[in-house]
C-alpha cells in the first residue's frame, strides 16, 4: 500500500518535471514576455492580466502582491470567476462579445502589456480578450497548454485559439484535462494549472524587474506590510497610483 509520503513525493515530482520542461523549452518565450513587461513598466504602462475560472486566480495572484509589480491591473469579473455560479461562468466564457464588453468598460493605458491565461485556449473569452487588446496596440502574452489546445476545436466565432492570436506564446506544459495524477483508468486528480501558471507569471515579472535593474532603473514593487518599512513604502505607491489602478 502506498503511504502518504510516497504520494506527496510523486505529486511533487510531477510539478517539478513540468517546471523543468518550462525552463528548458520556454526560455526564449519567457524572455520575450519579460522584456515586454519591462518595456511596459519603463514606459509608464500597466500589466493587464486576464483569465476565466481558475485562470482568473492567476490575475488575482499577480495583483497587490508582496514582491510583485505595483502597476498590475487584473481584469476581474466575478461572473467569469465562478464564485457566483460555476455553471454560469462556464457559459459566459463561451459567450461572444463578453470580453469585448469587459474591455470596453475600462480605459486601457497605452504602452501596456496583457497576459491572457487559458489552458485550453479555445473559448471566446480569452481569444476575444487577446484580439481586443491587440486592436488597441497592446502586446499580448498568451499562457496556454499547447498539447491540450491543439487537440481541441475552437469554440468562438473567430475560429482561432489563444496560441494563434497572442504575440508571445508560453506553453505551460499542463497535461490534457489539467489533472496530472492517475488513480484509475478514468480517474485523474491533482490539477496543476494554478501552480504552474502562478510560477510562470511570477517568473516573468521577476525577470522583468531584473531587466529594469540592469538598465539602472528601480522596479516599483510592493513590499510586505508585515516587514519594517513595508507599509510606508507601499503608501507612496498608493498615493501615486490609487486613481490609475481600479482595485487599490
Amino acid at each position: 500500500m502506498v503511504d502518504c509520503s510516497e504520494t506527496i513525493s510523486r505529486l511533487a515530482e510531477l510539478v517539478s518535471n513540468i517546471f523543468e520542461r518550462i525552463v528548458l523549452e520556454e526560455a526564449k518565450s519567457l524572455e520575450k514576455a519579460s522584456r515586454a513587461v519591462s518595456e511596459a513598466m519603463k514606459s509608464g504602462g500597466l500589466e493587464y492580466v486576464f483569465g476565466t475560472g481558475h485562470s482568473m486566480l492567476v490575475a488575482l495572484e499577480a495583483f497587490y502582491r508582496a514582491g510583485g509589480f505595483v502597476r498590475v491591473q487584473p481584469i476581474v469579473d466575478l461572473s467569469l470567476l465562478g464564485v457566483l455560479s460555476a455553471t454560469r461562468a462556464s457559459y459566459l466564457e463561451r459567450l461572444p462579445g463578453y470580453s469585448k464588453a469587459l474591455i470596453n468598460s475600462i480605459e486601457v493605458s497605452p504602452d501596456s502589456v496583457a497576459i491572457v491565461v487559458s489552458n485550453s485556449g479555445k473559448n471566446s473569452a480569452p481569444v476575444e480578450m487577446a484580439l481586443e487588446m491587440r486592436n488597441r496596440g497592446i502586446t499580448v502574452v498568451g499562457v496556454t497548454s499547447l498539447e491540450f489546445s491543439k487537440k481541441l476545436p475552437p469554440e468562438n466565432p473567430y475560429g482561432k485559439k489563444l496560441y494563434e492570436v497572442a504575440d508571445i506564446v508560453i506553453d505551460n506544459k499542463v497535461p490534457v484535462g489539467d489533472a496530472a495524477y492517475r488513480l484509475a483508468e478514468d480517474v485523474w486528480v491533482f490539477p496543476v494549472s494554478t501552480i504552474v501558471n502562478t510560477f510562470i507569471i511570477h517568473a516573468i515579472n521577476a525577470r522583468a524587474a531584473e531587466i529594469l535593474v540592469s538598465h539602472g532603473l528601480e522596479p516599483e514593487v510592493w513590499a510586505s506590510v508585515n516587514v519594517p518599512g513595508g507599509s510606508a513604502r507601499n503608501e507612496r505607491y498608493l498615493k501615486t497610483y490609487r486613481k490609475l489602478l481600479k482595485y487599490l
